[in-house]
């Protein structure tokens, strides 16, 4: 007997140090999306809190509804009710917040117009004209053929969030819409693995590899966000004023994203007391389960977690997506009966009477916020690991497209002809080598940074009132030529003349 209890004693203390030792180690993943960019089906449900994570809304709240007029969320006090909505095709129903066409290029190909297959199973509900609501569908699911006569699918998911906020003393405000998104996935239908979604009752995933790219028109009742930034290459962006909202076109390539997840020291947490709790920390180290960093406090841990990690990615997956915030007013929090103005992108941005720009990068994570000063120049803030899983170096890409009265509005320049200096440098402060070009051209900056290598770096931005160009006449015997520049010299054998 005593020998049974001597060898459950060893046991208990094996057990005990085996637990000790996996609670010193925790596995994460970092970066993932915001948590608005993997919902596939439309939702309406009370708001208990709002925030702002990464220059996105945050809305938090558990208890669905049925519709804007659900008693039992009504009457249970919110700080709002949202409807996650995710737009319909254009059809006599749905005139306004629906899509019009999606056009898919695939490598070798030009784009051509995709056919509409359906929409996923899930969720929706109907418009709701007595509270302004437009109707909330599922992701479409789109068909084209590539240069071999190969099918291939993808899934479009355009959304907006629709609010209702209370206000003061009673009653609710206007719809307001903080929120608007598209993406665009390769899917594979009737698949096995991790279902994104069911079309069909069968299985969707996401098709990660293989490039295209898209254009996707849509026609919104609303303004779209002024400032949007997301993850493809080549965007470009156009608006036509309708007589109530725009109709929206956005193109651009998908990128190559390399995602990272693994196990780090539990202690790489304690550095940062106002991040992610010790709880939750300890929690999943001892029950095995996995703490996602996401997209507002990635930018934080990127250096500790990479490094921890080899500065190795495990997987690269292929993203198309681009999103952005308005403002919004609402009550801070339930206990908190005072209004907040939340989100928004600045003045520089939220005084201008139109769109004033877009980021986009490859960059697993990066701020999304648009330009603002630190000390006398702008700053971007990108990561992804060094290392691709094949062991070659990941090569990063960034191109901003903004209005040049909002960058002369941020420094302060009076309305002249802009001149930039571009660096990329480590968080060492040493630069990298990259591609770098800036032109001004109708009124837009175009900003394109390319071929830099990881792990943090960071895209330096210093602008200057360019120096007036001046032309000069040139000759040479009976040839004229003219000669443009800020400080212009005739070519070799030519005079100066008056």
């Amino acid at each position: 007997m005593k020998k049974i209890g001597l060898l459950f004693s060893i046991l208990a203390l094996v057990l005990s140090s085996t637990q000790a030792i996996a609670a010193e180690n925790v596995s994460v993943s970092i970066g993932v999306d915001n948590q608005n960019d993997n919902v596939y089906e439309s939702e309406i449900k009370k708001v208990n809190w709002v925030g702002i994570n990464n220059g996105l809304p945050y809305m938090y709240g558990l208890q669905k509804c049925e519709s804007f007029n659900d008693l039992d969320c009504l009457n249970s006090n919110p700080v709002g009710i949202v409807a996650t909505t995710i737009l319909p095709l254009c059809n006599a129903e749905n005139k306004s917040n629906c899509l019009l066409l999606l056009r898919i290029g695939i490598a070798g190909g030009d784009k051509v117009e995709a056919s509409y297959l359906g929409s996923a199973d899930g969720n929706t509900f109907p418009s709701d004209a007595a509270n302004g609501i437009s109707a909330g569908s599922t992701s479409s699911i789109f068909l084209v053929k590539d240069k071999d006569g190969v099918q291939r699918y993808f899934a479009l998911t355009a959304q907006i969030q629709q609010l209702k906020s209370r206000k003061l003393p009673v009653g609710y405000r206007d719809v307001q819409v903080p929120y608007f998104s598209v993406d665009i996935k390769e899917i594979n239908l009737n698949s096995l693995g991790q279902c994104l979604f069911l079309f069909k009752d069968k299985c969707v995933t996401h098709k990660t590899t293989g490039t295209f790219s898209a254009e996707v028109k849509l026609r919104l009742s609303n303004d779209p966000p002024k400032w949007l930034a997301g993850r493809m290459a080549d965007p470009t962006i156009k608006f036509t004023k309708l007589a109530q909202g725009k109709e929206v076109v956005i193109s651009g390539a998908s990128v190559a994203v390399p995602l990272i997840e693994g196990s780090v020291p539990t202690s790489l947490f304690a550095k940062y007391p106002r991040g992610i709790t010790s709880q939750i920390v300890n929690t999943a180290a001892q029950n095995g389960t996995n703490v996602e960093i996401d997209s507002g406090l990635a930018i934080m841990y990127a250096t500790d977690v990479f490094t921890a990690l080899k500065e190795k990615s495990t997987k690269v997956v292929n993203f198309w997506n681009i999103n952005g915030s308005s403002p919004f007013t609402a009550f801070c929090a339930e206990d908190l009966q005072v209004d907040c103005l939340q989100g928004g992108s600045g003045p520089c941005v939220e005084q201008s009477k139109d769109f004033v720009g877009l980021l986009a990068t490859n960059a697993l994570i990066f701020n999304r916020n648009p330009p603002r000063l630190i000390g006398d120049e702008i700053q971007f803030l990108l990561a992804s690991p060094h290392l691709l899983p094949n062991s070659q170096a990941t090569v990063g890409n960034f191109n901003l497209e903004a209005s040049s009265s909002m960058l002369r509005c941020i420094y302060g320049l009076p309305d002249l002809p802009l001149f930039a200096e571009i660096s990329v440098v480590n968080d060492a402060g040493i630069e990298k080598i990259a591609t770098k070009s800036f032109l001004e051209k109708k009124g837009v900056s175009y900003i394109s940074v390319n071929n830099f290598s990881f792990s943090v770096p960071k895209i330096k931005i210093k602008l200057y009132q360019s120096k007036k160009r001046v032309t000069i006449n040139c000759v040479k015997g009976k040839v004229k030529k003219s000669v443009s520049g800020v400080k212009p010299t005739c070519p070799k054998g030519y005079k100066k003349v008056a």
